[in-house]
């Protein structure tokens, strides 16, 4: 049997490779492993390759069961696919041997790997990154796994937990290109799973309440929230937010330019609904993020609006050239504008 389990999604991807060596052992097969990825001196990958080779090769006058293991095969530089291509032409399918390609990637199509596993008809098996729906569901099954009753709430808050730990992530990274989008970590879920089990056991049904006694939500404060908090006149969360946001080092020209794109958006908005236009034909952006800022501008009138993207366009000149905080003049313009 040739057995191909290969994706990003390495959480789930390992639990499928762990339960087909715990098969393995129960067969008492014997077990080899050839990892491509992290290679031990005295190794090399050409030794490796040839000891793969010699495994394939190797038959025995008695039957035995065996599970071959290669993992990150698709790591290796390109200048070794002719070899790969040569080593994996000599193998054959076998039911007493069970050889399973492990890979943490993809399989890119122009692998030698790819096209053999097509050949000898794998099975094969990519794990991607779970929808946010599906990730949730099997959260719940993991929890189920590990002997917890945690209703939905309980899980939604655990969600919520690391919607926050992201957003605080990665409005650190000033590169847009590096930023990736929200995904339920499973390794983390499952050492909080042990800390639930560990603290309540498995006795009664856990809600988040419960699981807030012991991994309370830290005050986030998100780079769109100053513009929330200026809308509904809001100073004091205006001002607690904007401390968060400088404790947690983001950087203070980038935010105060920020602010002064949602403002700008606000007053396009604000103008178009005045005189009875649609607004989505003047900004850009997505529908859900304008429609809630057209809402929080309900009672606004565009004057006011303009007076605050005016003054964000003075101190953006006062920051530029004179060096000013850009916190420093976030704060007076709250202290002007959130009352």
């Amino acid at each position: 049997m040739i057995i191909s389990i290969a994706g990003p999604d390495t959480y789930r991807s390992y639990e499928k490779l762990k339960s087909i060596q715990q098969l393995g052992l129960q067969k008492q097969a014997k077990q080899e492993i050839f990892d491509f990825k992290d290679i031990e001196l005295p190794e090399t990958e050409d030794t490796l390759l040839a000891k793969l080779k010699q495994s394939f090769n190797t038959s025995s006058l008695f039957s035995e069961k065996r599970l071959i293991i290669i993992k990150d095969l698709v790591s290796l530089p390109k200048i070794l696919y002719s070899k790969i291509k040569k080593i994996l032409s000599t193998l054959k399918d076998n039911s007493e041997i069970i050889i399973l390609f492990y890979n943490t990637n993809n399989i890119p199509k122009t692998h030698p790997l790819s096209k053999a596993l097509i050949d000898l008809q794998a099975k094969q098996t990519q794990y991607d990154y779970l929808p946010e729906l599906k990730a949730i569901a099997y959260m719940q099954q993991m929890s189920l796994e590990q002997g917890l009753d945690i209703n939905k709430e309980g899980i939604m808050y655990l969600v919520e937990l690391q919607r926050q730990e992201h957003k605080q992530t990665q409005e650190k990274e000033s590169n847009k290109a590096k930023k990736i989008p929200f995904r339920i970590d499973f390794y983390k879920i499952e050492n909080i799973f042990n800390q639930i089990y560990n603290y309540y056991g498995d006795k009664q049904t856990i809600d988040s309440q419960m699981i807030a006694k012991i991994l309370p939500q830290e005050d986030y404060s998100s780079i769109f929230s100053l513009a929330e908090y200026i809308y509904s006149h809001n100073y004091g969360k205006y001002l607690i937010s904007l401390n968060n946001l400088q404790k947690a080092g983001i950087e203070g020209i980038q935010l105060y330019g920020l602010l002064i794109s949602q403002i700008k958006t606000a007053l396009i908005i604000k103008l178009a609904q005045e005189k009875g236009l649609q607004y989505n034909n003047y900004t850009k952006g997505h529908p859900y993020v304008l429609q809630m800022t057209a809402q929080n501008i309900r009672t606004w009138k565009s004057q006011d609006l303009k007076k605050i993207y005016l003054a964000l366009i003075d101190g953006d000149s006062a920051i530029k050239s004179q060096g000013q905080s850009p916190y420093d003049k976030l704060r007076e313009l709250g202290m002007l504008y959130c009352g």
